[in-house]
């Protein structure tokens, strides 16, 4: 019996972030569907804010993706996905809010764009902010092929979510990877062979649901529990 409950949503990136660290450290947990659209009253006793991820670990209820995400590595040290040296988990923790702070805003104005114009302006945003990761952080942070280096951390998680959702993000909006974006390309390739990123895959979504679900305003689902082992 899993001692771990996960409340998410399909389709929202910061909800993925959480069922990816469970999978990398195998920890065996309940999937429980909020439909966001829909809420149901017993969640929003559990989540006051009516926002997933959620958690529940054994008696206590544990929300916020990042929060979750360095409450695992408290309760379940090992294997471990945060780096213990300070300087290292000092850029793991910086990165990790620019993903929230940053990344998954700019997205959510472009997803929110109607105008052309304000497709462009955002659009032009976001590029901004991919070619920032790759000069400032990628780049700076080593040979890689992951952000901290050789291994996995709690950061690779923070952000993969989001580039999961470019391309189908990209059908609707002119948005790519920059044209020297090595280190991210290297990255995402070495994402992609992780079995944990394997097996989180997402089910089949339009372009709609890949925007809507950047900006962590849309899911699908409707209660729906089911085990799944790490």
């Amino acid at each position: 019996m899993p001692d771990v409950e996960l409340f998410t949503s399909k389709f929202c990136p910061f909800a993925q972030r959480v069922q990816l660290a469970l999978l990398q450290k195998g920890i065996d947990f309940w999937h429980t569907e909020i439909d966001l659209a829909d809420r149901p009253e017993w969640f929003l006793v559990i989540a006051p804010l009516g926002e997933v991820p959620v958690i529940r670990h054994e008696d206590r209820f544990v929300a916020d993706s990042s929060v979750i995400l360095e409450y695992l590595e408290d309760v379940y040290p090992a294997p471990s996905l945060r780096p213990a040296e300070p300087g290292k988990l000092a850029t793991c923790r910086f990165w990790m809010r620019y993903a929230d702070d940053r990344l998954a805003p700019a997205m959510a104005r472009c997803a929110a764009a109607e105008t052309a114009d304000e497709q462009a302006a955002s659009a032009s945003e976001l590029r901004d902010r991919l070619t920032f990761i790759e000069r400032e952080g990628l780049a700076r942070c080593g040979r890689g092929p992951f952000w901290l280096g050789r291994d996995p951390s709690i950061l690779d998680f923070a952000f993969y979510p989001f580039f999961d959702r470019l391309p189908a993000f990209q059908q609707h909006r002119p948005v790519a990877l920059p044209v020297m974006s090595i280190r991210l390309r290297y990255w995402l390739d070495a994402m992609r062979e992780l079995d944990s990123v394997k097996a989180a895959r997402r089910p089949q979504e339009s372009p709609a649901g890949a925007i809507h679900g950047s900006a962590a305003t849309s899911a699908l689902g409707g209660g729906k529990v089911e085990y799944l082992h790490a």
